[in-house]
This record gives C-alpha cells, sequence and structure tokens, in this order.
C-alpha cells in the first residue's frame, strides 16, 4: 500500500525511503498533505503518524472555490467590470435550487457541485482569455 511507505516521512526520521532504497529527507520547512477519499487501507500507525481532517464538501459548500476565482478578476486581472458581472451571475443563476435541479437530473457519469463550479468557471475563464 503507497500509504503505508510513507510511514518514514511522517514519523520523526522525515526521510522518504523510495522502491529503489533512495532516501529523500525532507526539510523541516517542508509539509507532507495527503488528501484521500478513505482511510480503509491505512493502519492505526499510519493514521497516529499525522493529524487527520475530515472536511465535508457539503458543510464548506463551493462559496470558497468561488470567491477565490473572482478574486482573481478583481486583483490579478484589475477587472472590475468581469468581477462585478460574474458576481451577479453566481448569486443570481447559481443558486441552490439550481444545485438541487442539477442533483436530480439524470447523468452518464456522477458529478459533484464543485465540479460543475469548475467546469462552469473554467468555461468562462477560457471565453475571458
Amino acid at each position: 500500500m503507497w500509504i503505508e511507505s510513507l510511514n518514514t516521512v511522517m514519523d520523526d526520521n522525515k526521510v522518504l525511503t523510495l522502491v529503489s532504497q533512495e532516501r529523500i529527507p525532507l526539510t523541516p520547512s517542508m509539509r507532507l498533505i495527503i488528501e484521500v477519499s478513505h482511510l480503509r487501507n491505512a493502519t492505526p500507525a499510519t493514521v497516529s503518524r499525522g493529524g487527520v481532517l475530515y472536511v465535508n464538501d457539503s458543510d464548506i459548500g463551493c462559496r470558497p472555490y468561488v470567491d477565490s476565482w473572482l478574486a482573481k478578476y478583481k486583483t490579478a486581472k484589475k477587472d472590475e467590470t468581469a468581477f462585478t458581472s460574474f458576481t451577479l451571475f453566481l448569486t443570481q443563476y447559481c443558486t441552490d435550487a439550481y444545485l438541487d435541479d442539477l442533483r436530480l437530473r439524470d447523468k452518464i457519469a456522477p458529478v459533484c457541485d464543485m465540479g460543475s463550479y469548475q467546469s462552469l468557471t473554467c468555461i468562462i475563464d477560457y471565453q475571458y482569455e
């Protein structure tokens, strides 16, 4: 299991040992963040070495992603018109009722709420460039 291979990185030694026996030390300023969908295959030793933070996507929603995406137009691109237009669009049309409607529709492949927003912002970015 790949997660068990990280035990040497997550203990006090902070040295990653590869399959080829090459050893890569992590500096004190480096941190290891792993995003997983489940911990079914992790041993208690692995789980105890790391801090586990569970974030339910329905609790935080898509607002942080949308806010950071909008900030790009306000700060980086300095385009106040785009920022205002996109803000009005997202608050007017991308509501909870819209997301509920998307959830009820049949899909070929399942798509989460965040995936819908990412696709939408990606299309807008492409058209805006």
